[in-house]
């Protein structure tokens, strides 16, 4: 039988058969029960009724944890086979779409030529200072670093650092940490959501996001998804909410995971907007009585599907990496090794990170172990032949010319 919604269940049957259907649920053996009580939501008003947010672990929920643990592994294979100089910039480069993405689903505009720049002065501390998304870049560069959140000034030190420059000053917290005003949520045509009143009931919610994600059994990645919901259920910031929250739930789930399937999330949800936005507004549903379950599936669904485009994205780059190594092997134009090894280096550099991530000729030096003035000069002989041209003076890189890559894998 269908496993349905119970808010299906509702308009499908009567209210006696979709109470005992919700009761047989939560009691279940394979139900698990949070410490979360939220307000439904309806026709743009709160409910008075309070529900106990819980789900019931059904086989389809099951098999999707798997897959995503299965991904996981496969990733973490992938990323082994990588040519060890190309881990960073590939990393570098899913952390610009990532971040991308975050700006988008919140409408906020940036380039990728702009993200890229403050990325790669992220520690020089004079050169950024002033910088746009400096605290983004930041944060995202050590999302596997990030520590747990244990106190209620953690959440607002996340805020800080990754959002606050970005948001206007009308905007900002006005109260000891959170906002003290009322926030509606709208689509543009209605108000889907209203957050939690007051910043003494935000920071009591918040208390139970902690208690919950340190002491609760719930499977971990379950769990995550559980606190990131009501995360953007309490709402605690006028702005920026939507930020923090996804980075939150990223910087938990590299830690369960690695830090590739972590970053992917909010490239995928981008991807499919109305499906997140969707199962966030679900949950809210009165008839579904705080029944997390399809909310769970979504969410995995999502992480699974930026999973999955990582794993196509790294082979699609090892099957062109192995071209790329045919043909240095075959190159006949040209007997100086330090010439093909800074090529082949160049051409991996560009198939697994494009322009986001380039070496400068003082890292290829590192790499190679070699004098800066023999980079240099084949640099020079490889700018001459097109092969490459410059991007930067300072410090000076040089990328592979897009007519030179595509005529290796024609």
């Amino acid at each position: 039988m269908e496993y349905d919604k119970l808010s299906k269940i509702f308009y499908k049957t009567d209210s006696k058969t979709h109470l005992l259907e919700y009761e047989k649920r939560i009691n279940s053996y394979g139900s698990y029960k949070t410490n979360l009580s939220f307000r439904p939501f309806r026709k743009e008003k709160v409910m008075n009724q309070e529900e106990t947010l819980f789900f019931v672990n059904i086989d389809k929920l099951v098999k999707l944890y798997e897959e995503v643990l299965t991904n996981s592994c496969t990733i973490q294979l992938a990323v082994a086979k990588l040519p060890p100089f190309v881990v960073e910039p590939y990393f570098y480069k899913l952390i610009i779409n990532e971040a991308q993405s975050n700006n988008e689903i919140e409408g906020i505009r940036s380039t990728k030529e702009e993200l890229s720049n403050v990325l790669e002065h992220v520690h020089d501390t004079k050169a950024t200072a002033k910088k746009r998304f400096l605290g983004m870049m930041k944060t995202y560069n050590y999302i596997n670093k990030l520590e747990p959140i244990r106190s209620i000034e953690d959440f607002r030190k996340l805020y800080d650092e990754l959002v606050a420059d970005e948001i206007p000053k009308n905007k900002q917290p006005d109260g000891k940490y959170f906002r003290t005003e009322d926030i509606s949520v709208t689509d543009g045509a209605k108000v889907t959501h209203r957050g939690i009143e007051s910043e003494s009931k935000i920071i009591e919610k918040l208390k139970e996001i902690i208690y919950f994600l340190n002491t609760s059994e719930i499977p971990d990645l379950y769990k995550y998804m559980i606190a990131h919901y009501y995360y953007e259920y309490i709402h605690p910031f006028y702005d920026g909410n939507g930020r923090t929250g996804r980075l939150m739930v990223c910087s938990y789930v590299s830690r369960k995971l690695e830090r590739y399937s972590a970053i992917t999330l909010s490239y995928a949800i981008n991807n499919d907007k109305p499906k997140y936005y969707k199962a966030l507004e679900n949950v809210s549903n009165p008839h579904d009585k705080g029944e997390l379950t399809f909310y769970l599936i979504d969410m995995l669904e999502l992480l699974s599907s930026g999973q999955k485009a990582i794993i196509e994205d790294i082979q699609l780059g090892l099957a062109k990496a192995q071209r790329i190594k045919e043909y240095i092997k075959g190159l006949d134009w040209t007997n100086d090794n330090l010439l093909k090894k800074v090529l082949h280096i160049q051409l991996d550099i560009m198939v697994f990170a494009g322009e986001s991530r380039l070496l400068t000729n003082a890292e290829l030096v590192q790499v190679l172990g070699v004098t800066a003035h023999k980079i240099n000069k084949v640099m020079a002989e490889l700018e001459e032949r097109q092969i490459v041209h410059l991007i930067k003076q300072r410090p000076k890189t040089f990328a592979i010319t897009d007519a030179f890559l595509e005529g290796i894998f024609i």
